[in-house]
């Protein structure tokens, strides 16, 4: 048991004095006051002297003498001392990131000698502790591990103790900073200029090994990661164009459906505000809050999804589906507020959940003064004006991957109905709030009620002639469908068109593409999804993901690998993204964009994603006469080319009703709504594996006919060659792996008609 010692509130200067020094006590203890003075400020960072000259106490006039200096220096011991106090050893951990590497190093070290430095053997659980205890001491998080050897195998690795520390040291430097009154709107806002410069180094540290880390792909195209990674959404410039398409697209949706929006803000307790912005003036000087408690924006942020947590429930409860965009923003102290924009199906409903938002967020110290007028606030937006208010948030919180302003000019806050600049000094606003983001570990954007916009990238990388492949078959059927439902209008069977077999995707894929010159529209794409408010499983379209069980992590871990591949569809069809297998390649000659021209070639089906699946990679599976698949290409067999859908799912009951290309329809039970879940993708695996089955025993009782003694039982196995003998199973063994994990299914199968 570890017993701690409790510290005073109130240090002793007593401690001072009683050092050894032949200086009278005065003297000693102005030395002692002179030393722990410049200690202190070589420590902290630059922008902290300041706030240290108003902590100390006023320095006594030349007529005093005697008493009221070493009054004075004890006050001043008393004062430094509390500030050390107060902000947990800032002294310890105000380093710089050099200095968290060597640490890192030897925090791994020391781990590694606890657990392995001596000959008694440890038992699990006194492994666990040990590593548990010395992360405890340190002040880090523990490492989260799927089980206790991961966590211990964690704890040894220094790459694992320098993000640890590094996030450490940044935000207890970061909180004290907040805390001693150094974030303000007229001294940066938002971030201190030490977090600034700690994300700016960090991202220096990243593009430049991006830079000189060169990956090949299969076609032998050499890159490096930082221009692989500027044609991704990491480009802060694809970015701010691809949020500012999905809050265009939203407006658009709204508008078409005579939806009501709302902007909101929603603010913090004044507890979590570490400074007052100091009154309704531009020149007024920023104080102390006194009903500050310590706490930290992470804290602030927690609080805010907490109670958007409680609010989003009942609305819920009550029907209200609203949909939008969510901004998280820093006050110029550094304390969280958020911004969002909401759409709601009509007025009643909106003003509804403003009452239950409001409701939420005064719950707690509602009456302290200026609550009711700050903390909740909402805006009724007019048609056609909504999108602008979130635009403007983002413009210039993301900044330009240049550098720049993205176009929006100075970045700047208002406070108390005054604005205040925030490119002060070297750094600008946007990296200022990316900087505050960074350390804090808070999300600045958030889709709400939308579609996923990882199908909507992933279907921008499938190709056309997949989609050409879905139209062909799907072109058959549309007189069918109109023959059928003649009585609706064309509204309503348009509707009903969309929704049948493959059309979501073929909708989707040219809402997401800019064909001729009609622009890529997310308001097309939500209307191929199905529309807003939906629950995962009822959108059109998700994510096409390759599961590789029993896979091992870096740490020992058994896992379950998932990779995104493409795009599955609703009834189980994949279309697979252009994707291609990348290698490092270390040491490798850049290339120029001619050699990688050269080198190019049409994308294939042999690739990382295996196939773009048809009934070959099934034939091969069935009959195996040829050879299995590389150890590069998928572990498991991914789902077929379903059959086409039958008029039973659409709730056809008439036998009479015939297809021109299938002949008489297969009548099938449609899944209810509310039966659960099942893999589309196995249940059209299940049908084949019967039928090849059934092909199989046919076989196998013909060639029993003409031989009878064929499949006679035999003492040993007989070779494959013999003449007259079938082979016991030529499938391959994953064909049983395949078969088991159908076979589990079943009763899903079974209920959902299949």
């Amino acid at each position: 048991m570890r017993f701690v010692t409790a510290q005073h509130s109130k240090p002793d200067p007593v401690f001072w004095m009683r050092q050894r020094s032949n200086l009278p006590m005065a003297q000693h203890v102005a030395q002692v006051a002179r030393l722990m003075d410049a200690r202190l400020r070589g420590t902290v960072p630059p922008q902290w002297v300041p706030a240290l000259d108003i902590i100390m106490p006023p320095k006594p006039t030349v007529r005093a003498v005697g008493g009221d200096w070493l009054s004075w220096n004890l006050a001043r011991v008393d004062a430094m001392r509390d500030f050390e106090h107060a902000h947990k050893d800032i002294l310890h951990w105000a380093v710089d990131d050099h200095e968290v590497c060597a640490r890192a190093k030897r925090c791994a070290d020391t781990v590694d000698d606890l657990l392995n430095g001596h000959s008694m053997p440890m038992s699990r659980q006194d492994r666990l502790d040990t590593v548990l205890d010395y992360c405890e001491r340190i002040g880090v998080e523990v490492p989260n591990a799927l089980t206790s050897d991961g966590l211990v195998a964690r704890a040894v690795t220094e790459q694992w103790w320098r993000r640890a520390l590094r996030r450490k040291v940044a935000r207890t430097v970061e909180h004290a900073a907040i805390k001693l009154g150094v974030v303000h709107h007229r001294n940066g806002g938002y971030a201190s200029d030490e977090a600034c410069r700690r994300r700016v180094d960090q991202n220096q540290r990243n593009a430049a090994l991006l830079k000189k880390t060169k990956m090949r792909n299969e076609a032998g195209q050499v890159y490096s990661l930082a221009e692989l990674a500027a044609v991704s959404p990491s480009n802060r410039d694809i970015r701010r164009g691809e949020l500012m398409t999905r809050i265009r697209g939203c407006e658009e949706y709204a508008d078409a459906q005579g939806h009501h929006g709302v902007f909101l803000t929603l603010t913090c307790p004044s507890r979590y505000h570490a400074v007052l912005s100091g009154g309704r003036s531009r020149w007024a000087r920023p104080t102390k809050n006194n009903k500050f408690e310590g706490d930290s924006p992470r804290d602030a942020q927690k609080w805010l999804c907490g109670m958007w947590a409680k609010a989003r429930a009942k609305m819920a409860r009550k029907g209200v589906q609203g949909y939008g965009f969510r901004v998280a923003e820093p006050h110029h102290d550094g304390c969280p507020h958020w911004h969002a924009l909401l759409w709601f199906t009509s007025a009643e409903q909106a003003k509804l959940a403003q009452q239950i938002i409001s409701g939420y967020w005064l719950s707690d110290a509602g009456d302290e003064p200026g609550a009711v007028r700050n903390r909740c606030k909402f805006i009724a937006m007019t048609r056609g004006g909504a999108a602008g208010y979130v635009a403007k948030y983002v413009a210039k919180n993301i900044g330009a991957e240049d550098g720049g302003d993205a176009g929006v000019g100075q970045h700047t806050d208002t406070v108390d109905g005054f604005e205040h600049v925030m490119d002060t000094r070297e750094f600008k606003g946007w990296q200022r709030v990316d900087a505050w983001a960074s350390t804090w570990g808070i999300r600045q954007f958030q889709a709400i009620g939308q579609p996923s916009v990882t199908v909507w990238r992933e279907m921008r990388r499938v190709t056309q002639d997949q989609i050409d492949a879905i139209r062909r078959t799907l072109d058959g059927s549309t007189e069918t469908l109109r023959q059928r439902f003649r009585h609706k209008t064309s509204e309503e069977f348009e509707q009903i068109r969309l929704q049948f077999g493959e059309r979501p995707a073929v909708a989707a894929w040219f809402a997401v593409h800019k064909v001729g010159g009609i622009q890529a529209s997310w308001e097309r794409y939500v209307r191929a999804q199905g529309g807003m408010c939906k629950k995962r499983r009822e959108w059109a379209l998700r994510t096409a993901v390759r599961a590789t069980e029993c896979s091992k992590n870096g740490f020992g871990e058994t896992i379950t690998k998932k990779v995104t591949v493409g795009v599955e569809t609703r009834s189980g069809k994949w279309l697979i993204s252009r994707r291609q297998a990348w290698k490092p390649c270390a040491g490798e000659a850049e290339q120029d964009k001619a050699q990688r021209a050269a080198l190019g070639r049409p994308w294939t089906r042999f690739n990382n994603c295996t196939a773009r699946l048809t009934r070959e990679p099934l034939r091969q599976l069935m009959h195996g006469d040829n050879p299995w698949p590389n150890d590069h290409d998928s572990a498991l067999i991914l789902p077929p080319e379903p059959f086409k859908t039958t008029k039973r799912h659409l709730g056809w009951d008439d036998d009479t009703d015939r297809d021109d290309d299938e002949g008489p329809l297969r009548h099938r039970r449609a899944p209810a709504p509310n039966a659960g879940t099942f893999d589309p993708g196995i249940a059209v695996a299940a049908q084949q594996i019967r039928e090849a089955d059934a092909r199989w025993q046919r076989e196998r009782e013909a060639l029993a006919r003409l031989n009878p003694g064929a499949f006679a039982p035999a003492a040993a196995p007989v070779p494959a060659d013999v003449p007259g003998r079938v082979p016991t199973d030529p499938r391959p063994p994953e064909f049983a792996a395949f078969a088991a994990r159908v076979k589990a299914g079943a009763a899903r199968l079974r209920a959902a008609g299949h």
